[in-house]
């Protein structure tokens, strides 16, 4: 099965499920009612957050350390104003042919933005931020977030923040269903800590808080020395039967490639586990990646050549703020088969 069979059955599925979650009532009976209106006068506050990981990885070639740390600052300007900032410093140390590597370190700013909250639908982003190419970047970057250490095939695409404005937001269109939004330009940045390309894109999607499903669409255009297009596809399930999280992704680009990847995280919450099970959690990801047509210097980090992998993994809470995590994948290239082992732990801090 090519590419375009997958992707095709990707969107028949994408479709018929916005197409049935929109008739989905919710099951509390509520609808998306809002709750009295009840205020309370809390002063707002800065607060100090972020996270430290260290990630291990193994294949048949190399061994490599990954130690990342990542704090976070957010400081409330009144009620309509935030400044959200996060730094993040990242070493690989590598052993492979017999011999350790050089130890590089990459540091950078990954944003540093000033929220204005001009209405209940409309919030203004101006400086540095994560561009809203599919949701990965955004939601699934830190390490102590993401299901699995590993990014996916096609997460090269979108990894990179913006310098410039943004418009998002939420408008409700019924009881059930939102509309979300995000409009960008960025501009050139030649700076090894806060670069950015000059681009231009949008994301949007809908949101059903019932069952709580998302399916978004993105578009990015290129505005450099290389000019492309890039169109991506999103959906999110946090399944309420079962503790269950489903999320996919989607890439087209004649530049970047095209690929998917789709994964599942089972939270074994129910209470017939026994107490130690229930701080764990089960993952599954398959993933295909398909190189592009036209040889093209985007500058992006994509994979070489033509490759699927499957990953399956394993996570487990120590506390609430610490968790470790072992996955065994396999990937599948056109001339290079390998297994992929990786362990890590990571740890969240707030103050």
């Amino acid at each position: 099965m090519n590419f375009r069979q997958t992707f095709s059955i990707f969107l028949i599925l994408f479709g018929t499920s916005v197409s049935m979650l929109s008739q989905t009532p919710d099951p509390t009976g509520t609808g998306n009612q809002a709750p009295p209106n009840v205020e309370t006068r809390v002063a707002p506050i800065p607060v100090i957050t972020g996270g430290i990981a260290l990630n291990s990885s193994f294949d048949a070639r190399e061994a490599a350390l990954l130690p990342v740390v990542a704090p976070i600052l957010l400081v409330p300007l009144g009620r309509h104003a935030l400044i959200e900032s996060e730094f993040e410093a990242e070493s690989e140390v590598v052993h492979t042919e017999g011999s350790w590597q050089p130890v590089t370190l990459e540091k950078g700013v990954e944003y540093a933005q000033l929220d204005l909250f001009l209405g209940k639908y409309l919030t203004l982003v101006a400086g540095r931020y994560a561009t809203p190419f599919n949701f990965y970047k955004e939601r699934l970057d830190a390490r102590w977030i993401r299901n699995l250490p590993e990014a996916p095939l096609i997460f090269g695409a979108g990894d990179n923040s913006s310098n410039g404005g943004m418009l998002r937001g939420a408008i409700p269109l019924s009881s059930t269903t939102q509309l979300t939004y995000s409009g960008y330009f960025s501009a050139l940045t030649n700076n090894l800590y806060v670069g950015a390309d000059r681009q231009t894109g949008v994301r949007t999607g809908l949101f059903f808080p019932g069952p709580r499903f998302e399916a978004a669409f993105s578009f990015s255009r290129r505005l450099g020395e290389a000019k492309f297009n890039s169109y991506g596809a999103d959906l999110t399930w946090n399944v309420r039967r079962i503790p269950v999280d489903i999320r996919s992704e989607a890439l087209m680009s004649e530049a970047a490639g095209y690929g998917y990847w789709m994964e599942a995280a089972y939270r074994l919450s129910s209470p017939r586990y026994s107490k130690w099970l229930r701080r764990s959690q089960a993952v599954l990801r398959g993933e295909q990646y398909f190189s592009p047509r036209v040889a093209l210097d985007t500058g992006l980090e994509m994979p070489e050549g033509d490759a699927s992998r499957i990953f399956a993994g394993w996570n487990y809470w120590i506390t609430d703020s610490v968790r470790a995590g072992v996955a065994f994948g396999r990937q599948f290239g056109s001339d290079d088969n390998h297994n992929i082992v990786t362990l890590g732990i990571s740890y969240r801090f707030v103050r």
